[in-house]
Order: structure tokens, then sequence, then C-alpha cells
């Protein structure tokens, strides 16, 4: 079968959409329509006139409606297309929480009461979705609305979504294959009758009924099983199920309880607001500590064991027991964490990264406070880096092999000829082993096409700074990397 892409993208709404709906490819043989649930426009970027409302089945609203009562609106994209015969799929999930309340298992959490303790608020605000599972269903169909198609149900796992927060996409998602029975099944879609619509639990790990669905193309577009590319119109036809869409969300309802539980332990008095707790904590200290980086900080070295990076949804800072050591702005922050094999921690902010100490403290390499990158080996040893350029582009390519690691070079021609060689020997390996295939083989291989992930290159400059586990610095050298 000749390999092809198929980008599918699909969003979803909770309404009824008009009879007989068509969406007209952008161009032949790529799919890209979405179901869309209320309005998500504010954080997805896609094009409301090649938009689908989302139709259910009434008959898995048990199953379906806990699950959408703690968003507002979401997005589901799906790409799928097949590589060599394979299906691949790579969606992507987006949605907005409900703002007025969210639904735990025992507890119902109102916003606005909440709302007066910051704490709660940021725990509100990062609860997010603990899976998703949704089958989507559109037609496939020849440019003649009115010649035969198919309609294909699309099985999008949770395994193979990434959750982000709300508003927020996720920030990468990787490829992922399965058996077309695990992934896709279809029906005519010039049947009479309002066929059954798909629930997760019908799609098998199998290819079994791949051999039928081809036939399903041969008589949507009599053209041969290698049809699939024709029918991808991505066109709902006036022939089509009385829904279009299952979705089920789960979500951490202990997590949500535990905002209500803690707003009435607040609300009786049982416990304080961290704020509180904080503020009373330093009025009963009789001596401010100590937090400078000299030979005097060696007197408080026994009241800083077991030091511990600590990383709340209300807090960012250094610990020792239940006494806290240093905080940071979670404004200006976004977390801090053990470099490995050092007595140090790595402070991650929005204007770059820091080396900093048990009490919290700065430490300088070279006279540079800011690193962009950060990283220890087994044995301690300390690496940063300073980027002193943005990244200029070399090349996009795939299947690339260096014949050295990559270093730091003198000059930029240098590093991109490190990618123009790699990329000569591999059109060479190529065209080596092209040679070597049969005249058969060649023709039936020149028919094909080949869908690879390419890699993108650049280079840049930057000041690298390599020391011991305790700071001492071992060397530094500026030059152009490969990116």
């Amino acid at each position: 079968m000749n390999p092809y892409l198929l980008l599918f993208c699909i969003c979803y709404a909770i309404s009824f959409p008009s009879a007989g709906q068509n969406i007209k490819l952008k161009k032949k043989g790529e799919v890209d329509v979405a179901f869309i649930y209320n309005d998500p426009f504010s954080y997805i970027d896609y094009p409301r006139d090649r938009t689908f409302k989302m139709t259910m089945d009434p008959q898995q609203d048990r199953e379906i409606n806990p699950g959408l009562m703690n968003v507002s609106s979401m997005a589901l994209r799906v790409r799928i297309w097949t590589v060599l015969d394979d299906i691949v799929t790579n969606p992507v999930f987006a949605y907005k929480l409900n703002m007025e309340y969210l639904r735990g298992k025992k507890h119902t959490v109102w916003f606005q009461q909440i709302s007066k303790y910051p704490d709660l608020v940021v725990r509100y605000k990062a609860i997010r979705p603990t899976s998703v599972n949704a089958v989507v269903g559109m037609g496939l169909n020849p440019d003649n609305e009115y010649e035969f198609g198919a309609y294909a149900f699309f099985n999008i796992r949770n395994n193979d979504l990434l959750i982000a927060a709300s508003e927020k996409l996720p920030y990468a998602a990787a490829p992922a294959s399965g058996s077309w029975g695990s992934i896709v099944q279809m029906a005519y879609s010039d049947e009479g009758h309002h066929y059954h619509f798909r629930h997760p639990s019908d799609f098998q790990s199998s290819n079994a009924n791949k051999e039928t669905m081809y036939k399903f193309l041969t008589k949507a577009t009599h053209a041969a099983p290698y049809a699939w590319a024709k029918v991808q119109s991505g066109t709902v036809r006036k022939r089509n199920p009385p829904c279009n869409t299952y979705i089920r969300i789960t979500w951490p309802e202990a997590a949500i309880d535990a905002i209500q539980e803690l707003y009435l332990k607040y609300e009786r008095g049982e416990e304080k607001p961290p704020g509180e707790e904080v503020a009373e904590a330093l009025a009963k200290k009789n001596a401010e500590r100590y937090n400078r980086d000299d030979e005097w900080a060696a007197a408080y070295e026994d009241d800083l064991k077991d030091v511990e990076a600590v990383n709340d949804r209300n807090f960012i800072g250094l610990k020792s027991k239940s006494r806290v050591i240093a905080t940071f702005e979670k404004e200006k922050y976004y977390n801090i964490s053990p470099l490995r094999n050092t007595p140090f921690f790595e402070l991650n902010g929005k204007e770059g990264k820091y080396i900093v100490d048990k009490r919290g403290n700065r430490q300088t390499i070279d006279g540079a406070t800011r690193f962009d990158y950060i990283t220890t080996d087994d044995k301690g040893q300390i690496t940063a880096e300073i980027y002193l350029s943005d990244k200029t582009f070399i090349a996009r390519e795939s299947g690339l092999r260096f014949n050295e690691s990559p270093g730091i070079y003198n000059a930029p021609q240098e590093v991109v000829k490190l990618v123009e060689d790699a990329i000569a020997r591999r059109n060479r390996a190529r065209e080596e082993e092209w040679n070597r295939l049969s005249e058969d083989e060649k023709k039936r291989r020149s028919g094909t096409v080949s869908i690879v992930m390419a890699t993108s290159y650049h280079f840049r400059k930057i000041k690298r700074l390599v020391t011991t586990s305790h700071l001492q610095l071992l060397s530094k050298k500026e030059g152009y990397v490969l990116h």
C-alpha cells in the first residue's frame, strides 16, 4: 500500500451540527477539521469555519457527563496518518477548567467561596484531568459527495495523550503507532440506516479487519484498495450517525475533595492558611538567621542538616526539617532541585538558571551567577553554559550521523560544515543502497512516499564553564556549538 499522510485535526463540543454540513479540503489527501466544545478559541489557534460541533449518544450520558462538569470548554486535536502501512496517531488535548465549581467524589468546590484563600486558589487552578479516552467519527468521502464513501471511527487512547494545565497546550507529544483495529474502524457511509457508533471497548489490538476496511475504500472510490487518500475529503455526510463523538474524562477526585475539606478547616479555625502560619513562626524567632557565605557561617552548619528542596503549589524554597531556610518568589522562579553529587541546588527562574548553596545564596563561577544550561556528571563535575547569541538555523534533515561528538568550534562555518558533511555521507549511503537494488525493487519503491521525522539543526555561540563539585574552576571556553 502506498504510504500517505493523513492529517486529522479534531476538537470537540456538545451541541447540534447542521445536517449534512461539509468542509472542503484545503488540499487533496489531507483531512483538517475540528470538533469543538463551547468556545476554546482563546487558547487554541484554529479557524472557526473549519469546525463541527459535537453530538453525543444519550445512552452514554452516565459515563460521559460527570467528566464534562469540570470543564467550560475544550479541544481534542488528533493527527492520524499512516507510515509503511501502519496507523500513527498524535493527539493533543486542551481544556479550560470550570471556574465556577469543581465536582469531586464527596464535595463540590465553589471557586468564589475558596477565593479568599490564595493557597486554595492555586490548588484549584492546578487541577487537571487524570485520563482522557475518546472516539470520534467522521465521513471520508470522494470529491463528489454523492459517491459512496466510508465512515471512520478513530480511537484516541489515554496513553497517547499529554495533559497540560488549564488553557495550556502540552509542550510536546510524540506520535504513537498501533494496529488498525485498535485505532480505526469503518462502515459504509451509504447505508440507509443509522449504524452503531463505536465505543472504546469495540476497538481491539488486531489487524484482522484491515482487509475488510480496504474493501470499504474500494467501494467508496472505485479505485482499488489503495484508495485511502482519495476518500480524505474531511466531510460529514448527510447520512451520518446521530452522534459523532464519545469522550470520557476522569479527574483527581481526592485532590478536589481535599480543597473543600481544607477550606472548611480554615473556616472553623482548625487550621491556619500558610501565610498566617509563616508570619507567626517568624514573629516567635529571637534571632535572624545568618545567610552569608563566609567563615562566620561555619557556626551555623550544624543547624542546616538535611536541607531539602521543596516545590509546593504555594512554596518554592529550602527547608531543614521543619525550619524554612530560604524562600523564592513563585512569580520569578519555576522550581528548585538538588544538583546531583554536589552540595548545591539548581534554581530555575524566568530569567535563567542559578546555582545556590544550602542557605539559598547564589554562587558565582568566573564572575557569572546566571546561566542558561547546568548539568552534572556522576563525579559531581558541574558544566554551566551561558548563551552569547541566539540560535541560527542550519538545516532540517533526518537520518544524520556524525563521525565525531559535536564540541565547541572556533567559527560557525565549522559547525555548518559538520552538518553538511553528515548530510553528504547520508546521501551517499542512500545512493549506494539504491544502486544495490534490483530493477524490480527500484520500480516498486519509486511509487512510494516515505515519511520520516526530521530534526532541525542550529548553531549558537556559548561560554562553557566546567568546575569541580565544589565550584573550583577547571576550564572555560567560548565558541560555537551545534544544537
